[in-house]
């Protein structure tokens, strides 16, 4: 039966393992540096299986037995440290797990509400379906609608939707990957907030995607930003602001206004 990892039998496991570990690989391994040690120095040293079994078994009489302790005390440390480690992993994982789950489920919920203020529909990365081509440029659209909740109070940007919130998928936009999976989609978003917003935001979007009547939804999730950010279009920076359900280009003023109000 599995060990939970929240429970005191767990790490007890690691401690008695640990214990074993120490007084059987520890301790030969400590005596192969003694041996490599004395070995350098003296010319009638023993080889090294002769002088591994004349020392090991020493360990199992009385007269060495505090050894044979300082090995099993040194083991089950080194047992609860791996344990505790391990423990907290696996905590880590499953909260990450779950908090996936969670954000994924929302997807549905969040197509049947429609666009807002702090979700936005787009139909693909980089796929012109109008054109039926691969398009670059839209790929500034994501952008400027990812700077707009950035600077904002964050969002979620659903890719692989209309307007209305049908499913479309994402299959045209994974065939223009060199990579054409989901992990690759998502280095793709984050290499687009890097070149054009700046690597350091790149830790305030998360990707999760979901299957929706059949069809892959990608959903970026957007936390505000820690400082103003803007977009270079044409020469220029530009200040994108998300705005009722719509994104919109603040002018100089009133950038200026808005960043030292938000970032002061």
């Amino acid at each position: 039966m599995a060990l939970s990892p929240f429970k005191l039998p767990f790490l007890a496991a690691y401690v008695v393992v640990g214990a074993i570990v120490g007084v059987l690989v520890i301790h030969p391994l400590n005596l192969v540096v003694v041996w490599w040690e004395l070995a350098r120095f003296s010319e009638t040293a023993p080889n090294l299986l002769e002088f591994l079994m004349a020392r090991l078994w020493l360990v199992l009489l009385p007269r060495h037995l505090d050894v044979a302790i300082a090995y099993t005390v040194l083991g089950a440390i080194v047992g609860l440290a791996f344990g505790i480690f391990t423990r907290n992993y696996m905590r880590t994982t499953e909260a990450y797990r779950s908090l996936r789950e969670e954000q994924t489920a929302l997807i549905p919920d969040l197509l049947k509400q429609g666009e807002t203020r702090r979700v936005e529909f787009k139909s693909s990365l980089r796929w012109d379906l109008n054109e039926n081509r691969t398009n670059r440029s839209l790929e500034k659209v994501i952008a400027k609608t990812l700077a707009g909740f950035f600077n904002a109070d964050g969002g979620h940007l659903l890719i692989g939707v209309d307007d209305k919130g049908t499913p479309l998928g994402l299959d045209k936009d994974l065939a223009t990957l060199k990579s054409p999976d989901l992990d690759a989609f998502e280095r793709t978003v984050n290499d687009i907030v890097s070149k054009t917003l700046g690597g350091d935001l790149c830790p305030y979007i998360h990707t999760v995607f979901a299957k929706v009547e059949g069809k892959d939804v990608a959903m970026v999730i957007v936390s505000p930003a820690p400082r103003a950010v803007y977009m270079e279009e044409n020469k220029a920076s530009v200040f994108y602001l998300r705005s009722g359900n719509s994104t919109r280009a603040l002018d100089v003023r009133e950038a200026v206004n808005y960043a030292n109000k938000r970032w002061p």
